[in-house]
Parts: structure tokens; sequence; C-alpha cells
């Protein structure tokens, strides 16, 4: 009788650390949870005015391009509401690593960006780090509520 119970003890407890070590998988296969890349907008406004030079008409939206270190070109929107005048440069985020890009506004007007990115998981959730930004050849400030990027030009 005493070998049954302690056999059944033997038993029991072997079930329970298969059941520890098995049971419980955190695999994440039910957890949906993703948070996509920063948008970039850049706001241009002239240094000495305040104003957005897209909404005074110094500059044209038609003649925006973006360029990455290779020279390949990076997709630009162009947004206009309520007076409000923005360059969207969204893409730039998706691209993990350092990387730099020109953001031409006009023949004469080239912003220059450096921008490193990291794909991170923690607790099942997938997100982006922004390790490094700035704009490197003009003075530059980011909004802690919009997360505009306003560029003053002079």
């Amino acid at each position: 009788m005493l070998n049954t119970s302690i056999d059944m003890k033997k038993n029991a407890l072997f079930v329970l650390i298969l059941i520890t070590l098995f049971g419980c998988k955190n695999d994440c296969s039910d957890y949906a949870c993703f948070t996509p890349p920063p948008v970039f907008n850049f706001e241009l406004l002239d240094k000495s005015t305040g104003e957005n030079l897209f909404s005074n008409g110094t500059l044209n939206p038609d003649e925006i391009l973006a360029f990455d270190e290779e020279n390949k070109r990076v997709n630009v929107r162009f947004i206009s509401e309520n007076n409000i005048n923005l360059i969207n440069l969204s893409e730039i985020g998706w691209y993990l690593g350092a990387h730099t890009y020109k953001l031409i506004v006009a023949p004469d007007l080239e912003i220059n960006i450096e921008l490193d990115m990291e794909k991170k998981n923690e607790n099942c959730c997938t997100y982006f780090d922004v390790l490094n930004f700035q704009v490197l050849n003009y003075e530059f400030s980011t909004s802690n509520t919009t997360e505009i990027i306003t560029v003053l030009i002079p």
C-alpha cells in the first residue's frame, strides 16, 4: 500500500511537471498587437515671419520630391487642410536602420534628413522605435502633441 501511494505521488508530480512545462505556451497566437511607425509630417515655416511657406505661396507643392541615400524616389504626399500645409513622408518610418533622405522642395531648397529606425517585439507586441531623427541643414522642432516636424527656413 505504501509503494502504491509513493508511485501515485510520483505520477502526480510527473504530470504536474509536464503540465507546467508544456501546458502554458507564450506564442502570442491569440494576441494581436501592432503599432506602425510614426508618421513624418513636415511643416515648412518662414523663420522670420512664422508663415507656412506653402500657405503664403512661396513654395509650390508640385515641386516636392524626396530621395533616399541611393537616390531612389521616396513617396511624398502633400496634405492641405484648413490652411495647414504639410509634407508627409510616412513611408520612411518603415525602413529599418540608419538612412538619409533628401527632401527637395524647390530648385534651391533641399532639406537633408537623417533617420534611424528599429523594430521591436515585446510582450507579444510589435512596435517601431526612432533611435535618431535629425534635420541636418535647418533648425527644426517636433511637437509632442501633433508630432508635426516644423522646419524653419531662413
